[in-house]
C-alpha cells in the first residue's frame, strides 16, 4: 500500500465536488477529475486544487493507474467505469444510485466482486447525528421491542422546474434513486438489520421540462433564487422526462428481534399542525421521533406524558466531520471509513455494493407495485 492514496474523480459536478473534497479531507490525494465537458472539468480542477482535468476518463484511468476511482456521474453512466476501475484493481466509490435498475445494479456489483477492490456506495443521509442517536436509543430499548418505523417526507417543488439528468429515472434521477436510497439506509441503521423484501407505488410524471443551458443540476437553479416563469420559459427549449416525484414504500427489515415493518412516504404536500418531516419508531413502550431541523431533534412520547426531547449526546455530532454543510460533511464520513478500509486500518461498517444492488431491488419492487424478496 503507497503511503499516500492517489484518486481520479468521474464526474464534475455537485456529487463529483463532494467526492473530491471528501477525499482531501482523508488525505487521498486527487490527481484527476474527469468529465464530458473540458471547460467546465477544468473550471472544477482549478478551484479544488487538482492537478489535471480530463474529458476522458478511460485514458486517465489507464494512464495514473490511481488506488481509488471515485464515481460520481448521472447513475445511469456507472458499469462501464466500474469495470474498467475494478478490472485495474481500483477500489471505488461510487454514489447512489448504483444503477437506474436491478439488473445493471447486479452487474455492477458482480464485477467489483470478482476483482476483489474494495467498494462504497454512498447512500450517505445514515451518518446524520440524530440517525446515530435514534440507532443508539433502539439499541438500548428506549421504547421498548420495535413494532413498527415509519418516514413521512412532505416536499413541495417549483410549478417549473428546470431540465436536468436528475428528472429522468433511467438517467439515475427521481426521488427512489435521490431520496428512496438514503431512506433505505437510515432504516437499516435504526433497525439494526437490513431490508428483507419491499413493494409500493409510485407518481410517475411524464412531462416537458425548460432547458437553462447554463444549469447542469435543477438544485443549481433552486439554490440561484432564479425562479422560472411561463414568461421566461416560453423561449426556451423544451425536452421530455420522466421521474418519479413522489412514492408510498412498504419495507420489512430484520431486526435483533425479529421482522420490523417500515413505511416511507415521500410526496407534495405540507405537514399539518403537530406533525413533521422526520422518523418515528414506533415500540411498544413509547415513541422515538426526529425532525430533520435545523438542528435536528430526538423526542420519545408516552402516552399520558408530555413529549420528551432527548438531545443529541455531543459526542455524536463531534464524530460527523465538519467540512462544509451536512450533505458534504456525510460524504466526508464515508469516505473516512471507507479510505481506512483501503488502508487496512481499523474502520466502521459502511455501505458497500451489495447494498446498492439490494436497495435498487427494492427501488423495482416499489415501482412494479408488487412485494418483491431482496437477493441475499
Amino acid at each position: 500500500m503507497p503511503e499516500q492514496l492517489r484518486a481520479v474523480v468521474v464526474g464534475a459536478g455537485w456529487a463529483g465536488e463532494g467526492h473530491t473534497k471528501a477525499l482531501q479531507w482523508c488525505g487521498v490525494e486527487v490527481v484527476a477529475i474527469c468529465a464530458r465537458r473540458p471547460d467546465v472539468v477544468r473550471q472544477v480542477a482549478d478551484r479544488l486544487g487538482v492537478a489535471e482535468a480530463s474529458a476522458d476518463w478511460r485514458e486517465t484511468i489507464e494512464r495514473l493507474e490511481p488506488d481509488i476511482v471515485s464515481l460520481a456521474t448521472p447513475g445511469g453512466l456507472r458499469l462501464d467505469v466500474v469495470e474498467a476501475a475494478a478490472g485495474r484493481g481500483c477500489h471505488i466509490l461510487c454514489d447512489k444510485p448504483l444503477a437506474p435498475d436491478a439488473a445493471t445494479a447486479e452487474r455492477v456489483y458482480r464485477a467489483a466482486e470478482a476483482a476483489g477492490v474494495k467498494h462504497a456506495y454512498a447512500a450517505t443521509h445514515r451518518y446524520g447525528p440524530q440517525v446515530a442517536w435514534l440507532a443508539e436509543l433502539v439499541r438500548e430499548g428506549a421504547v421498548g421491542r420495535v413494532r413498527e418505523i415509519v418516514g413521512t417526507f412532505r416536499t413541495n417543488l417549483p410549478a417549473l422546474i428546470p431540465w436536468s439528468w436528475a428528472l429522468n429515472a433511467w438517467d439515475g434521477g427521481g426521488w427512489l434513486n435521490n431520496g428512496f436510497t438514503h431512506h433505505l439506509g437510515i432504516m437499516a441503521a435504526v433497525s439494526g438489520g437490513e431490508p428483507l423484501r419491499a413493494m409500493g407505488r409510485v407518481d410517475v410524471r411524464h412531462s416537458r421540462a425548460p432547458v437553462l443551458p447554463d444549469i447542469h443540476d435543477f438544485r443549481q437553479a433552486m439554490a440561484s433564487g432564479r425562479a422560472l416563469t411561463p414568461e421566461a420559459a416560453r423561449d426556451l427549449e423544451w425536452r421530455d422526462y420522466e421521474a418519479d416525484l413522489g412514492f408510498a414504500a412498504l419495507v420489512d427489515y430484520s431486526s435483533p428481534s425479529g421482522v420490523v415493518p417500515a413505511t416511507v412516504v415521500l410526496g407534495p404536500g405540507t405537514p399539518p399542525s403537530g406533525e413533521v418531516n422526520g422518523w418515528r419508531v414506533y415500540g411498544e413502550e413509547g415513541t422515538l421521533q426526529t425532525e430533520a431541523g435545523p438542528p435536528p431533534a430526538v423526542s420519545r412520547h408516552r402516552a399520558g406524558a408530555e413529549p420528551e426531547p432527548l438531545p443529541i449526546p455531543q459526542r455524536l455530532l463531534d464524530d460527523v466531520p465538519q467540512v462544509g454543510d451536512n450533505v458534504q460533511n456525510w460524504w466526508c464520513a464515508l469516505a473516512r471509513d471507507f479510505v481506512a478500509d483501503v488502508r487496512g486500518e481499523p474502520h466502521r461498517p459502511y455501505l458497500t455494493f451489495r447494498d446498492g444492488w439490494r436497495y435498487q431491488v427494492a427501488i423495482d419492487a416499489v415501482r412494479a407495485g408488487t412485494w418483491r424478496e431482496l437477493p441475499g
